[in-house]
């Protein structure tokens, strides 16, 4: 019964990418997914970055079920037909604005859980019933709770990222994803077993670079949110300034945040200081090129570097790919990881392994994982998936998992037949919380910006 409880998930910003990608891999997902609302603070969304005009509220509200939009997610989270009943929530506004969207849709959560232990505490405690072997309880957890998925970066503030990083460790209900696609890929997770196994040693040295064709976006006044300061759309209530916008933002935050993925541990590769150059687009200002040395407090080494001035476009006929590289080494091996993200016979992921002596030692290895996850493992560089078609990428899949488990818990809740839910006793799987990696990516961006602005190394906040 449970199982057909379709998931509730809202849209809340309907520009370029939600109406091209987010919400027809939502509309694929079904009948496990509806779309339950959309919410954008203009009713009529425009983007410089489409080549046909985007459709209205109205007319998105047609095309997708007629669902209810709104001009903003407190007025969704207000409508008790709809605010109480998501299960989850993508979060796809200006870069500026995450910050506000996501801790009213945290503080939602928080809000469920509380109303729920309310309720508990009216009926008498928590005690559990044994019934026929198994345990049958209304723990606190049992609410309908409420997923995020956010586009990248989590925030532009460090101050704002980290109020939210703690918000959301608060609330392990829900699971906290942000879209780096790369982040979930087959490879990122044998990447991460790697290393968590020890088979690379302690790590000393990471050095990474990402080249792209995006002159385009980044040198045109138009493309606002990519290159302004103060990015926020009229009705969003942020007036948070950054400290710079352009590439860093834009591109550097994909391939920090697959690097803090892999690393795992929260204690590896901490930031401490942070110098960086940067050149500018003439036209609008934003940083088009940078390299940076990133000092951490275990003292692994750490550089990085990028720019925009690749010749070509990701989006031309034919595609031109970005160029990215990632190295990662040990003090027993090094993990190597690079190629064109369009061109999948140009890399793949290689341990090498420190083997004085023997005929292994640094002898390329691929498959280089026999765990769970090198099942999936293809030979080639795949990164980025911004593929149109389909159900969406792997964390749209981790996301959409966490809502389908919640609105089959809810089922089963609130049905008549039971008024409490069968819970098994063996520990729940923690859901994703990539709240720590969107963090050291905002700590590092936000000092990549300062220290070339001063012109000198400066502390990560």
């Amino acid at each position: 019964m449970a199982t057909k409880t379709p998931s509730r998930v809202a849209v809340i910003g309907c520009g370029w990418w939600s109406q091209g990608w987010h919400l027809p891999h939502l509309a694929a997902n079904a009948p496990h997914v509806v779309i339950a609302a959309i919410v954008d603070p203009s009713p009529l969304p425009i983007s410089t970055l489409s080549s046909s005009p985007l459709l209205s509220l109205v007319e998105l509200s047609k095309k997708y079920n007629n669902c209810p939009h709104y001009n903003s997610v407190e007025d969704m989270l207000a409508d008790p037909k709809v605010g109480p009943t998501l299960d989850g929530a993508i979060v796809a506004t200006s870069h500026a604005s995450h910050f506000q969207v996501g801790m009213a849709l945290l503080k939602e959560g928080v809000h469920r859980r509380s109303m729920a232990e309310a309720i508990e505490k009216e009926q008498g405690g928590s005690d559990s019933v044994v019934d026929a072997g198994k345990k049958r309880s209304r723990p606190q957890s049992i609410h309908r709770a409420l997923h995020i998925l956010m586009e990248k970066p989590m925030t532009c503030s460090v101050d704002e990222a980290l109020e939210m990083s703690k918000m959301s460790m608060t609330y392990p209900e829900g699971a906290f994803v942000i879209n780096h696609t790369a982040s979930y890929r087959p490879q990122t997770f044998v990447a991460k077993e790697i290393i968590s196994s020890g088979q690379l040693g302690e790590i000393r040295h990471i050095t990474a670079t990402m080249n792209g064709g995006l002159m385009w976006l980044f040198d045109d006044k138009k493309n606002e949110s990519w290159v302004s300061k103060t990015p926020w759309q009229k009705g969003e209530d942020s007036k948070t300034p950054m400290n710079g916008n352009g590439y860093a933002w834009g591109q550097l935050a994909h391939i920090l945040a697959w690097i803090y993925a892999v690393l795992g541990a929260d204690d590896v590769a901490v930031p401490k200081k942070v110098f960086c150059t940067m050149t500018h687009a003439p036209n609008t200002g934003a940083d088009i090129s940078l390299a940076a040395v990133i000092t951490c407090s275990d003292g692994i080494t750490f550089s990085i570097s990028g720019t925009a001035l690749l010749p070509g476009s990701q989006y031309a006929d034919p595609p031109i790919g970005k160029r990215i590289n990632v190295e990662i080494f040990g003090m027993e091996g090094c993990l190597l990881w690079g190629g064109d993200d369009r061109i999948p016979e140009t890399g793949k992921l290689e341990l090498r392994r420190s083997a004085p002596g023997k005929k292994e030692d640094g002898q390329s290895e691929f498959p280089c994982s026999q765990g769970d996850a090198a099942n999936e493992l293809k030979d080639g560089f795949y990164f980025e998936d911004g593929v149109q078609d389909g159900k969406g990428p792997g964390s749209m899949k981790v996301f959409l998992d966490a809502c389908n488990s919640s609105a089959a818990k809810s089922l089963a809740f609130e049905s008549e037949e039971s008024t409490a839910i069968l819970v098994d006793e063996s520990e729940p799987k923690p859901l994703a919380n990539d709240s720590l990696i969107g963090l050291r990516t905002v700590q590092i961006i936000d000092a990549m910006y300062k220290s070339s602005i001063s012109g000198n190394a400066v502390d990560v906040q």
